[in-house]
């Protein structure tokens, strides 16, 4: 087998560039050979540009996965994890794949895959008879991939029988991706600790100012959930989806400020109590706007209130000058509070409130954030039943009818 390790030591923070001599192109090489060591070169450089880009594990393995495809000229490539194996890189219907059973890959590489794990290796390895003629000649290279979870996993790329075998320096530029991914994927991963372990601390801060209101316990969590489902079912990009749940858990934050004789008045609220009601949106925006990791939250924080047709607060926009982040916040917030109790009426059932939302899109809220939150909570209901019932138990609840109503009626 030709070996490379191609993890750095534990202790490198930062991928560094491998040396010139473990590319270079000999003295006397052909202009097709020059072409190939141009295009691992390109590879590398290209995995180390896109890297700092990728902000999650999944796209980062998307990314090295199509570099290793890109520079081997591979044809098939598979992830292999825990004896399942995962097509990447080509389509369900490519001939390569139908032309090597998934059982066929398990029986003549599984003992392969388990020992590139276990050495840390890129292993090109020799296969017996028995192997060669279950792979139906193809030459394999495994790759043990590093995770974020540190779930032993295998990258297996194949190539036709009639292609050139893989060779030392298909090891080498394998070994040089992975060390440039390594350390990135580490530091993507602390990076998912650290919001998880801050998304905890501000969650605890809205619990306690959800507190100060006997109406709202839990309002904000299930607003950012709620808003966060509904970004993804926009299209948001993953980091668009994160800002958008953290302006569901700080939306109301601003309501610390309001006296608690007015955020638990049993009835309608007065000319005076209803201003220092709508003020909460501009201090939660003032509370915020200080810090600077809060900057990605404050459109929704200052403008969730704002109504389509130009009718809310606190600045009368209209539409497309609703920040997008205000306007799934919006929708999230007037669900939540139709679906749970107020002193003054009884919680509408999840239908009903959905209903309701429907009549007044348009005129309150976006009519294209109003359909994708629609579809992303009968998602959720559907999909992830348990999780539904767990944090949505009370939408399973019957409720006052109100055929016909609208959110101002």
């Amino acid at each position: 087998m030709i070996r490379l390790d191609p993890f750095p030591d534990a202790t490198r923070v930062a991928p560094t560039p491998p040396a010139a001599g473990g590319f270079a192109p000999p003295a006397e090489c052909a202009p097709d050979e020059l072409a190939r060591y141009r295009a691992r070169l390109e590879a590398v450089c290209g995995l180390a540009e896109e890297l700092p880009r990728q902000c999650d594990a999944d796209t980062l393995n998307v990314a090295l996965v199509r570099h290793v495809q890109r520079v081997l000229a591979a044809d098939v490539l598979y992830v292999e994890s825990g004896g399942t194996w995962r097509p990447v890189g080509t389509g369900p219907d490519a001939p390569f794949a139908n032309r090597v059973p998934l059982e066929n890959l398990r029986k003549a590489l599984a003992a392969h895959c388990a020992a590139a794990r276990r050495e840390r290796r890129v292993l090109v390895p020799v296969q017996a008879p028995a192997e060669r003629a279950l792979l139906a000649g193809h030459s394999a290279l495994l790759a043990p991939l590093p995770t974020a979870d540190g779930s032993p996993r295998t990258l297996v790329v194949l190539r036709q029988a009639d292609s050139p075998a893989f060779d030392d320096q298909d090891v080498r530029i394998v070994s040089a991706l992975l060390r440039y991914a390594a350390p990135a994927l580490r530091t993507v991963a602390m990076s998912a600790r650290l919001q998880r372990i801050a998304v905890q601390m501000v969650s605890a801060l809205v619990n306690a100012i959800d507190a100060k209101d006997d109406y709202t316990s839990s309002h904000s969590a299930r607003v950012a959930e709620l808003a966060r489902r509904t970004a993804r079912e926009l299209g948001l990009p993953p980091r668009e989806q994160q800002a958008v749940e953290w302006s569901g858990l700080l939306h109301d934050i601003g309501k610390i400020g309001v006296p608690e004789q007015v955020l638990n008045k049993p009835g309608l609220l007065t000319r005076s109590e209803t201003a220092a009601m709508q003020r909460h949106t501009l201090i939660g925006h003032e509370m915020l706007r200080p810090v600077a990791q809060f900057a990605p939250v404050l459109d929704a924080v200052l403008y969730h209130h704002e109504n389509d047709d130009g009718s809310g607060y606190p600045h009368g926009l209209r539409r497309a000058e609703i920040p997008p982040s205000a306007r799934i916040i919006h929708v999230a917030d007037i669900f939540d509070a139709l679906t749970t109790h107020r002193p003054y009426r009884r919680a509408y059932d999840c239908e009903t409130a959905l209903a309701m939302l429907r009549v007044d899109a348009g005129r309150i809220t976006d009519p294209a954030v109003t359909a994708a939150f629609e579809l992303a909570l009968r998602r959720y209901r559907t999909r992830e039943r348990e999780s539904f019932v767990l944090r949505f138990a009370h939408l399973l609840e019957p409720g006052p009818a109100a055929a016909g109503r609208s959110l101002g009626s």
